[in-house]
């Protein structure tokens, strides 16, 4: 770890996927993780020490300590999100990175990202393949009129986690413009508030599908029952953009070849775009201070928030403010259900509509994966037979 650090990073959640995040951001030059705080005194003494930094049982003591933090990394369980997220903007983070989904009401998304844009926090969440290189060339691509004028996106999918793959994705890819209508339907019980059954539900709402029509004439179709089906086609009046994963890479380009007057699916060619294909970084060693490689879409996350900060400007990797929207469209296809398939408007008015992830993303996983399992995935973390980890351990 550098003595002087430009940029402090602390993080929240000594778990299965935050050393992974944190490791991405400590091997950046420019950063450092210096603390971690965790409720679970195993996790905290492990993380920890393999970090060489400072553990807290709580975040607010590690604020109350830690001064100054640049980037906080709240990496929790869906349940406890808004709340760390929210003290990390109010204790002075310069930018805040969480995992996904972001939360469960329409409230605590706009109090999160509330919190963060009026003290001007870069505010970024989700490892998703929305942040990848390849895709944000692509909403850009389609944006640019590369495929034409795009005017259908069809998405395959359960559109699970409150949206944050699939229903993220068509917004971008229709340039995040205003949603005029949205109708919808379940896979389950429309009037359950959570995804599957779990502590006081007995009942969940499923898989999401439906229609959504966006304010630059671009409709959406989300497919519901597609037996298995995955990806999205977003469809222009000149080619098409592909790929048949909404959480992987392999995407694809398809253009009418120039001459062609009447084009159809079938018209459009393949065509070489230097997206890389869907296996890229499967595999992921370990580097040589033993860490597990955090992967491509992380080390993308790392910079675009070091170009912030260095740089100004927006992040181009998807935001909180992106899934709050994603949540929106989700819980308006919920409610559409609910209201016999009428057709709504966005914003929803009631922000107070809640959606709880399943269970696994909203609960802390050790006591559902049980001890063992749990600790087993942690070791996998980092190689214990690698140069010494810094601490105690």
């Amino acid at each position: 770890m550098p003595k002087d650090p430009k940029y402090r990073v602390a993080l929240i959640g000594g778990g299965r996927a935050g050393p992974s995040r944190a490791r991405a951001f400590d091997a950046h030059p420019l950063c450092a993780l210096v603390a971690v705080a965790d409720t679970d005194p195993e996790n905290l003494e492990l993380t920890a020490g393999r970090f060489g930094v400072t553990g807290y049982s709580t975040f607010d003591e590690m604020f109350a300590r830690e001064e100054p933090l640049d980037i906080v990394l709240p990496i929790l369980p869906v349940r406890p999100n808004a709340d760390a997220v929210v003290a990390a903007a109010e204790a002075g983070a310069k930018a805040i990175f969480c995992e996904k989904p972001l939360t469960a009401t329409l409230a605590d998304a706009d109090r999160m990202v509330e919190a963060c844009a009026t003290r001007g926090i870069a505010f970024g969440a989700g490892v998703m393949v929305s942040s990848h290189p390849d895709y944000r060339r692509a909403f850009q691509m389609a944006a640019d009129g590369t495929i034409g004028q795009v005017y259908r996106i069809n998405l395959y999918g359960g559109n699970n986690q409150g949206g944050c793959h699939g229903m993220n994705l068509v917004r971008k890819f229709a340039q995040k413009a205003a949603i005029e209508e949205v109708i919808g339907r379940v896979s389950g019980d429309p009037f359950s508030d959570h995804e599957e059954p779990y502590d006081e539900a007995a009942t969940g709402f499923g898989d999401l599908g439906g229609y959504v029509r966006f304010a630059n004439g671009i409709e959406a179709f989300l497919g519901l029952g597609d037996y298995g089906l995955r990806g999205i086609e977003v469809v222009g009046t000149r080619g098409v953009i592909l790929n048949t994963d909404n959480t992987g890479l392999g995407l694809q380009l398809r253009v009418a070849p120039e001459s062609s007057t009447r084009v159809n699916l079938i018209d459009m060619e393949p065509v070489e775009s230097g997206f890389l294909p869907a296996d890229s970084g499967a595999e992921r060693g370990f580097d040589a201070a033993g860490w597990r490689d955090p992967g491509q879409v992380m080390r993308a996350i790392v910079d675009d928030f070091i170009r912030v900060l260095e740089q100004g400007g927006e992040l181009e990797i998807t935001t909180g403010d992106d899934l709050r929207h994603a949540l929106e469209m989700s819980l308006a296809v919920r409610e559409s259900h609910r209201r016999g398939h009428a057709s709504l408007p966005l914003p929803l008015a009631d922000r107070s509509l809640a959606m709880y992830p399943e269970r696994m993303r909203w609960h802390y996983k050790k006591p559902i994966f049980g001890r063992e399992a749990y600790m087993e995935q942690m070791a996998g973390q980092k190689r214990s037979n690698g140069p010494a980890e810094g601490g105690s351990l």
